[in-house]
């Protein structure tokens, strides 16, 4: 399984492959003037085509590579404790 953390270039991931955010820390999208989109955590993120798109807890696609890109946003990191 893929973290979002060996995201590189598009072509980290193969057609339809899916990365998951790390255990314990939750991932929101923003725009590139640093607005956050929506409250919906990202809970994962796949490839189509040329293009890497976030998809979130209620199915929204984003595209996080390419024109009009979003950002992923490390925004909460759980404790075990």
């Amino acid at each position: 399984m893929k973290h979002f953390y060996d995201l590189k270039t598009v072509e980290s991931l193969t057609e339809g492959e899916k990365a998951f955010p790390q255990p314990s820390v939750e991932y929101r999208l923003r725009t590139i003037d640093n607005r956050l989109v929506g409250d919906e955590s990202v809970k994962h993120v796949v490839r189509a085509g040329d293009i890497l798109f976030a998809v979130t807890v209620t199915d929204e696609a984003f595209p996080v590579t390419g024109e009009g890109q979003f950002v992923l946003v490390p925004l909460k990191i759980f404790s075990g404790l």
